[in-house]
């Protein structure tokens, strides 16, 4: 299973980005977007990277003015951890990886004064998104990013009052060999703790069981997010490791 989803993890990674192979690492650079958790690489299974491995995965990144990061299942292999740590990479994450099966999603109601709406319009688009960068602490949405909200494909989920304010939202990526990933889910700090990310997560995890998905995962950001997830109906079964390696 932990390689399925690996696999998924490259192929979804891979999607209108640079890919470069370095040694046993996969690279995959935005051509548009520095952002760090936007460009990483994943080693192959049992992957034993040498010195000169290592040179070429960090050339990757800094030649392209980007910051040598990955983001992988660390049982897959094993190896690489210890062998970036001993050469100046810093693990800055280790979260939970949760799976949620057909019909174990829970029924989580919503405040009555928020509703969740499919976003259509551009004008919804980038309320989802400036809900998202708010609570994400970034930048208010550019173009760019509207233009790849647009085009991404999979199910996207705008969470607003009544009166049309956005409080939030996430999408679950497109369907690919009956893998589909919840991501970017979101509340803004005015409107937390009333139930609305369990209630976005439910209404994606449903939508991609729908749309055929028979495994439908995601990385909680922490303890308070993996509570909330276990309500939904989601287990852990896998972490993920994220290493960096910060310019001096």
């Amino acid at each position: 299973m932990s390689q399925r989803i690996q696999d998924y993890l490259l192929a979804s990674a891979s999607v209108g980005r640079e890919v470069v192979p370095a040694g046993p690492f996969t690279v995959t650079i935005s051509p548009h977007d520095p952002l760090v958790y936007i460009n990483y690489a994943i080693p192959s299974a049992g992957a034993d990277p040498t010195p000169a491995d290592i040179a070429a995965l960090e050339e990757a990144f800094v030649s392209r003015s980007r910051t040598p990061r990955l983001e992988y299942l660390p049982g897959l292999a094993p190896l690489v951890e210890p062998a970036l740590v001993a050469a100046g990479f810093t693990v800055t994450d280790r979260l939970p990886l949760m799976e949620c099966p057909p019909g174990a999603v829970a029924d989580l109601p919503l405040p009555p004064d928020i509703e969740l709406v499919t976003p259509v319009t551009d004008g919804e688009l980038r309320d989802l998104l400036t809900a998202q960068h708010e609570a994400f602490g970034e930048p208010p949405p550019s173009a760019a990013h509207l233009e790849k909200a647009r085009t991404s494909g999979g199910v996207r989920v705008l969470a607003r009052t009544l009166s049309g304010e956005p409080v939030g939202g996430g999408a679950a990526v497109a369907v690919k060999d009956g893998i589909s990933e919840v991501a970017g889910i979101a509340v803004r700090p005015a409107f937390e703790r009333r139930g609305i990310g369990a209630a976005v997560t439910a209404h994606l995890t449903r939508a991609a069981h729908a749309a055929g998905a028979t495994l439908v995962f995601l990385t909680p950001g922490g303890d308070a997010q993996e509570r909330v997830n276990s309500r939904v109906g989601y287990r852990r079964t896998d972490s993920v490791l994220f290493l960096t390696k910060e310019s001096k």
